[in-house]
């Protein structure tokens, strides 16, 4: 680590950090090391699904931090930053000295399909790797720790508290998890494809279909152990080494249906190792295949640049053409908000990093 000032001295900073869907997904741990992926992954940052998040460091009290959730208590929350803080220590030695004061909101609710962790835990990430470059006196973000430019120096923090976490920090798409197909890539942190994305491909935008807004039966906590002793646990994570690399060709080249087939089949691959996995678990609802049947029937009625992904949960994620928003908007309205709950759904556009706010 770095040298890092002496004088005590009060820090405050904010940031707005995308959630992101994953193309190629991540669904399993390295046995060694704090939170390393199975297999890589590769995502989209979704720009206006985030959380805000502000961190005032002062001289320290008599506790770590104060957590608020849009300025209210929240002690539910607690555990799991305490967890990330004490994890984190390690390498960030100057937060013996300081009380956190955090407070974040995220701009969508939770339950809903969407990877709040992973905003959320990006946000408090750069904020703290922020008043870490400050303490050492850096100027403009352009110091390095450990060898870690910023990005990189957050994105390995958050990683800490929620693997897919790391993968916010960039607007191109982001890998996490050591591939040959990407250059530099690391099971650390994430870092962009490397590869311009095809214009055929760039500029899509995320219909967040919400089938079920309660909390999951299963964490991905839980979720993420039971590939430990999967019986197909090393055939899914040399397939997900295959997609990524072919994922990557096919956005680099223009490839949409390749790129369709791999984002639908990595989907069903990830709720098909929760099914076959001892307890096994059906996330996926009656409504969940109802939306995925009409993508598909819509999309050989049109022709439409269009395909679905699917976390660990009962939510449907429609990708689709930017350029056809008006005409893929008319198709949600008119055909599958009636599967949503309260017809709930969200939208985002790809392609935006984390701001300072």
């Amino acid at each position: 680590m770095d040298h890092i000032k002496q004088q005590m001295e009060i820090l405050e900073v904010g940031y707005r950090c995308p959630s992101n869907i994953a193309l190629v997904k991540y669904w399993g741990k390295k046995s060694t090391g704090v939170q390393l992926p199975a297999n890589p992954s590769i995502s989209l940052s979704l720009g206006d699904l985030y959380a805000s998040t502000t961190v005032k460091a002062s001289p320290r009290t008599d506790v770590a931090f104060v957590f608020t959730l849009a300025g209210a208590s929240k002690p539910s929350f607690e555990p799991k930053i305490e967890a990330f803080l004490n994890k984190i220590a390690v390498d960030c030695a100057w937060l013996s000295d300081y009380t956190l004061y955090i407070d974040s909101v995220n701009n969508f609710p939770h339950g809903t399909g969407i990877a709040s962790s992973a905003a959320g835990f990006g946000a408090l990430s750069l904020c703290v790797a922020h008043i870490e470059q400050l303490l050492m006196g850096y100027a403009a973000l352009d110091g390095r720790v450990n060898g870690m430019d910023f990005w990189q120096r957050s994105s390995y923090l958050s990683r800490i508290g929620s693997g897919s976490a790391c993968r916010s920090m960039y607007s191109q798409p982001a890998v996490w998890g050591e591939s040959d197909a990407v250059a530099g890539s690391s099971d650390l942190y994430a870092v962009e494809m490397g590869v311009a994305v095809h214009a055929d491909l760039s500029g899509w935008k995320d219909v967040v279909l919400i089938v079920d807004d309660g909390e999951k039966s299963v964490s991905s906590t839980a979720g993420h152990a039971l590939l430990e002793n999967h019986p197909y646990a090393l055939a899914r994570f040399g397939k997900a080494q295959e997609n990524l690399a072919s994922i990557v060709g096919a956005m680099r080249d223009g490839n949409v249906k390749s790129f369709i087939e791999i984002v639908e089949s990595e989907a069903l691959q990830l709720h098909a190792m929760m099914m076959t996995s001892l307890p096994y678990y059906v996330l996926m609802r009656p409504n969940t295949l109802a939306i995925i049947e009409k993508i598909w029937q819509f999309r050989e009625e049109t022709g439409l640049p269009m395909c679905f992904t699917l976390d660990a949960g009962a939510n449907v994620h429609l990708l689709y053409d930017g350029k056809k928003d008006e005409t893929v908007m008319n198709f949600v309205h008119n055909e599958l908000l009636s599967y949503c709950k309260n017809r709930q759904y969200l939208c985002s556009e790809t392609g935006k990093r984390p701001v300072l706010i």
